[in-house]
């Protein structure tokens, strides 16, 4: 059930709204009456309500600034304007900031309802595109986790140089362009680096952006590191929380800004190889580090005579996957395996690869997860090697397929793409698109559009030039289709149905 309130400086009009509708029987409960803006504003930081019905012109504040102080919060809540004759205007201004319900005062039963019905759809979307956005973040968290622990692994335990690495890991993160922030905590015991570590994910998930935040420590120091986006206050802010809790006894503390990824771990992954015990720190969790240097060394040769001569050797591959004997290790050899055979092998998807480096996390029993492992080495060099396999780039292909099916939306970008799809970085989908195709994504997207276009104008004679537009992304701008159709035919839209007539 929604939460609602209603704001009216009319008491007889906020009243009977809510008692003239069975409020239950649309899923709504009515919270709280507001005589004025500055009442709702504080009702609504108190009770997080969905939903509020709200007068425009009120004492104190009206319903405009109510919006706007409502929208600089953290708040999904969603806004119903009253307002008298004359005060269109004033709705016009909260349309800005995302009001599309408007009441005309008087306004009877059924048209409040109807608004009502309207906001609750709005808000159950808002709700399924707040899940899609935190499932893809969620994805991609993982997924960079699983890249940054790999290259540390590379770099420290199979002592290839990190520019090497780097470039093995190139199309899942993106290492030169973000500047970053080192974030040093001197003297943490181990004993407590957990309990520390748990502050740290209750600071940063109380921060209104989304961040991927990554670790490593090594002798009593622990280092984190992240997109530099926040301000020094807010770091300042982590420190006096461990105070608050006791953890903060001689901590010592130190930022240090990088211009990018790639500076970071050059400056930071020499001064580790020096240590043994090595800990990752994973989702606010410590992981072990550990150095199977044979066994890696083998794989790496395994995965580089595949690529040369397009032969797996599965039969060793189970022979090196069989004789691991710690599950964190394995967990870290398959995310860095599958990786670096995704680079190589077509068939295999991003999204896939996400999915079962996601669920290998997850699994707790050392034997299960070695089957898991080997059956998936199975299934890929399986379908490399199938006649049917496509040799052309995967990357390409998932892009191609997804604005075919999605080729009504006027929205799409490369970048929505590689970072909600195939999660990765769209510096580099959008080079290997160009390199393998021969054009740039924008030119090819705009070239669908029209070839979609055309074949729609062939196939349903007598079809309108708008439902084509809107077909093919270009609805909310008929006028921008026919110039684009001209540009790429030579003909507007109406010449070309008029060329199609016998």
């Amino acid at each position: 059930m929604l939460k609602m309130i209603i704001a009216d400086d009319e008491k007889i009009i906020r009243e009977t709204i809510r008692s003239i509708i069975d409020w239950n029987r649309y899923g709504i409960e009515i919270i709280g009456l507001c005589r004025n803006g500055i009442e709702a504003y504080d009702m609504i930081l108190d009770e997080s309500p969905n939903l509020v019905l709200t007068d425009i012109r009120m004492p104190g504040m009206s319903g405009i600034d109510l919006i706007k102080k409502v929208r600089q919060t953290d708040l999904d809540t969603l806004f119903i304007l009253l307002s008298g004759y004359g005060e269109f205007e004033y709705a016009k201004e909260a349309m800005k900031y995302g009001v599309k319900n408007y009441l005309l005062k008087p306004c009877n039963e059924l048209q409040i309802i109807e608004a009502v019905k309207q906001c609750t759809k709005d808000y159950q979307e808002l709700l399924a595109t707040r899940k899609i956005r935190e499932d893809a973040f969620e994805i991609q968290k993982n997924m960079n986790h699983n890249v940054l622990s790999a290259v540390i692994n590379d770099t420290l335990c199979q002592e290839i140089p990190l520019e090497q690495s780097l470039e093995n890991f190139e199309a899942y993160l993106d290492f030169h362009s973000a500047a970053y922030r080192l974030c040093h905590v001197y003297f943490l015991e181990y004993a407590n680096l957990e309990a520390y570590l748990a502050l740290m994910r209750e600071f940063f998930e109380s921060l209104p952006q989304k961040m991927i935040v990554y670790g490593v420590y090594v002798n009593h120091t622990l280092l984190v590191f992240f997109e530099d986006i926040l301000s020094d206050s807010s770091l300042e802010q982590l420190k006096q929380a461990a105070r608050l809790k006791g953890l903060d006894t001689g901590l010592e503390y130190e930022s240090v800004f990088y211009s990018s990824l790639s500076a970071l771990l050059s400056a930071v992954l020499p001064r580790l190889k020096r240590f043994g015990v090595i800990y990752y720190i994973n989702n606010f969790h410590a992981q072990i580090l550990c150095n199977y240097n044979v066994i890696i060394g083998r794989i790496q040769d395994l995965i580089a005579s595949s690529r040369r001569e397009n032969q797996f050797q599965m039969e060793e591959y189970i022979s090196l996957i069989g004789g691991i004997g710690d599950i964190d290790f394995l967990k870290q050899l398959a995310s860095s395996l599958f990786l670096k055979l995704s680079a190589s092998i077509p068939v295999l998807s991003t999204l896939e690869l996400t999915e079962w480096l996601m669920r290998f996390d997850q699994e707790t029993n050392l034997v299960d997860l070695k089957n898991q492992v080997i059956d998936r080495l199975r299934a890929i060099f399986s379908a490399a090697a199938a006649p049917s396999a496509s040799s052309e780039n995967s990357i390409v292909e998932q892009v191609r397929l997804y604005v075919e099916q999605h080729i009504g939306d006027s929205n799409i970008t490369l970048k929505y793409i590689a970072q909600n799809c195939l999660f990765m970085n769209v510096d580099y989908v959008s080079k290997r698109f160009f390199r393998e195709t021969g054009e740039k994504f924008s030119s090819y997207l705009t070239r669908r559009r029209i070839d979609t276009a055309k074949r729609l104008f062939a196939l349903n004679p007598g079809i309108s030039i708008q439902s084509v537009a809107e077909r093919v992304g270009c609805g909310n701008n008929p006028q921008y289709f026919s110039q684009l159709f001209k540009k790429q035919t030579g003909m507007t839209p109406t010449d070309f149905i008029a060329s199609l007539k016998p």
